[in-house]
């Protein structure tokens, strides 16, 4: 404990740069020396307990989404081939109660996130009514959401606390064609503190994105405004412009996410989606069929995913050119080391692949 208060006390008086790539390491350190036997082999055959264990051990966030609708069409997501603006879908309310209660049974306590590639409040009264549910079937999940703030009241943001939300995420886009600058996201978020009546506790500026914290009457509440020109993932390959990245680092995402469409589809990660031809074929499960659980699927399904993306070396489609949470090159030999010792000590080598750049 103190050791780490030193830590972070000293980081203070660092570049920015410099306590990103400090914290990024041991980001990466503490995640390998998670790993196990247990999380990598196909536990398909497993006893329930062994199945339910892993799950509330390794999954920090549930993703899902409560419709399809969204009423942005951006350049930077996939929503730009696959327009959802006039897509009146609902997720199917018995399906997330299962879901919901299935994460009650083992009182989950990490975060269950309304977002994806929908607005939540495009449609804020079925939003309203699966948070309830939520809260009352899985009380102990930290409810979240993401929005794109378009909606976004004090009225509403009253409505989604009585609810028991407890962490709002707002992306911040431009307008169509405003070219992005720190002094305009400045802009953004100074009138968004002022329609909201929001409490600024940070704001962090780095070459390509400001990101903030915020309070509203003790909720918590941040935001980011990235330059999409500049910062941004192929979402498996469907987004061209950013196509110029072989991914050579392990991914995290399918240990630590659990992501589940509005169709009902499970995917391997939040860039993956059901609903486009190009990802259509990723899909894991199909929870709209009573007789899927959710811990089924990430004890066996998933597990191919992860033992394909913990080594090192150029990675299958749809991973092939994603950047999303990948290890930084002047990381990256530490943390291959790092790997290829630890999957060592825990008798799974042969899941290892070495580091290598063309």
């Amino acid at each position: 404990m103190f050791s780490s208060i030193v830590a972070k006390a000293s980081e203070t008086l660092l570049p920015v740069s410099v306590i990103s790539r400090l914290r990024g390491g041991r980001e990466w350190k503490n995640w390998i020396g998670s790993l196990t036997a247990e999380i990598l082999d196909d536990q398909t055959n497993a006893s329930a307990d062994l199945k339910r264990r892993i799950f509330k051990q390794y999954v920090r966030r549930v993703e899902i989404e409560t419709h399809a609708k969204c009423n942005r069409v951006c350049s930077f997501c996939p929503n730009a081939i696959m327009d959802r603006r006039r897509d009146e879908t609902l997720t199917d309310s018995d399906m997330l109660d299962r879901i919901f209660a299935e994460l009650g049974s083992i009182d989950y306590p990490h975060q269950l996130m309304i977002a994806r590639y929908s607005e939540p409040l495009a449609n804020p009264e079925y939003l309203y009514d699966r948070l309830a549910a939520a809260h009352r079937l899985a009380p102990t999940a930290q409810l979240a959401i993401t929005t794109n703030t378009d909606y976004l009241t004090t009225d509403i943001l009253d409505q989604l606390q009585s609810i028991g939300i407890s962490k709002i995420y707002m992306s911040i886009y431009l307008k169509t064609k405003e070219r992005w600058s720190l002094e305009v996201a400045r802009g953004y978020r100074d009138r968004l503190v002022k329609k909201l009546g929001l409490q600024l506790l940070r704001s962090d500026e780095t070459a390509v994105t400001l990101q903030c914290a915020f309070q509203y009457k003790g909720l918590d509440m941040w935001s980011t405004c990235h330059n999409w020109d500049q910062y941004g993932t192929d979402r498996g390959g469907t987004v061209a412009q950013y196509i110029d990245h072989e991914r050579i680092g392990p991914c995290r995402d399918p240990f630590e996410t659990f992501v589940v469409d509005y169709t009902g589809s499970v995917m391997p990660c939040c860039a993956l989606r059901s609903d486009l031809p190009q990802g259509r074929g990723f899909a894991v499960g199909d929870l709209r069929d009573p007789g899927v659980s959710i811990f089924d699927i990430y004890a066996g399904q998933l597990s191919a995913w992860r033992r394909s993306l913990v080594g090192f070396g150029p990675k299958a489609s749809p991973c092939t050119t994603c950047s999303h949470r990948d290890v930084s090159n002047d990381l990256a030999p530490t943390v291959a080391g790092q790997m290829e010792r630890h999957l060592q000590r825990i008798a799974r080598p042969q899941y290892f692949s070495p580091l290598s750049r063309k």
